[in-house]
Order: structure tokens, then C-alpha cells, then sequence
């Protein structure tokens, strides 16, 4: 029998970061399991803050908290944890140590020489992830209503 008990979901507060959102709210249902919310502030060095990283992360934090309500997840949210520094690999660090039995994220399916260039967050943590992973993408059959 499978046990998912743990469950990380990354959250950039975009439509399909809820959706995925929804989808492991719906796993953590039916499994009691807890989930673990994963923000991230992306510290590229190029880019200038125009209020800094503090302000970011706070700002950062009341999103997690404000969804968290908004979800109504009280009980099922069992932490959150906002990292600095790139998506995949805050993702994967944190899907170790918690000893995460799923991860459960978005894929906006970056195209073209962008994705050929980078890759996608997604596409990075599933090579290296340290458990399975659900990606939800945009348009597809949907599983929960």
C-alpha cells in the first residue's frame, strides 16, 4: 500500500500553482496527509529589487498565509517555508528534508529557445527529485471539481 503522508507543493501564486495546490489539498484528504507549501524568491543577481529581499519576503509570506486561509486548508497545511535563491533547487532541498513521500507542482511549459536555454522548474525537479512528482499542467482532463 502506498503512503503519502507528506506532500510538497511549490506555490508562485500563479492560477496553475493554485491548481496544483488544489490537487494536493485533495491528496492530504484522502491520505491524512499534511502538506508542506514551498515560496520561493528567486535571487538572480541581475535583476535589481526595488524594495529588497526582506520586503519580498514578507510580502511572500502574507500570500502564504492569505492562501492557506483563502484554500481553506487550517489542518492540512502543516508548514510553509520561503527560500531565496532558484525554484528547483529550494524545491528539492526542502523535499529532502522533510522526506517527502510526493511533490505536487505546476508546469507553465516554458517553449522555445527560453525552455531550450533553461528548462523548466518542473522538468529539473523530476530528474532529481527524491520522490515521485505530479506535475499539473494548465489544460488538462481534470481530476477534482
Amino acid at each position: 500500500m502506498i503512503t503519502i503522508k507528506k506532500i510538497i507543493c511549490p506555490v508562485d501564486f500563479s492560477g496553475l500553482s493554485r491548481k496544483a495546490l488544489q490537487y494536493a489539498n485533495e491528496f492530504a484528504r484522502l491520505s491524512s496527509g499534511k502538506v508542506f507549501l514551498v515560496g520561493v524568491i528567486e535571487n538572480d543577481p541581475t535583476i535589481t529589487y526595488s524594495h529588497g529581499l526582506e520586503t519580498e519576503r514578507a510580502e511572500a509570506e502574507s500570500k502564504l498565509t492569505s492562501l492557506i486561509d483563502e484554500e481553506n486548508m487550517a489542518g492540512i497545511v502543516a508548514d510553509y517555508v520561503i527560500y531565496e535563491g532558484f525554484a528547483e533547487e529550494c524545491i528539492l532541498d526542502y523535499a529532502k528534508r522533510q522526506e517527502a513521500d510526493i511533490i505536487i507542482m505546476g508546469s507553465h511549459g516554458r517553449r522555445g529557445l527560453k525552455r531550450m536555454i533553461l528548462g523548466s522548474v518542473a522538468e529539473h525537479v523530476i530528474r532529481r527529485a527524491p520522490c515521485p512528482v505530479l506535475v499539473v499542467k494548465e489544460n488538462e482532463h481534470e481530476f477534482i471539481k
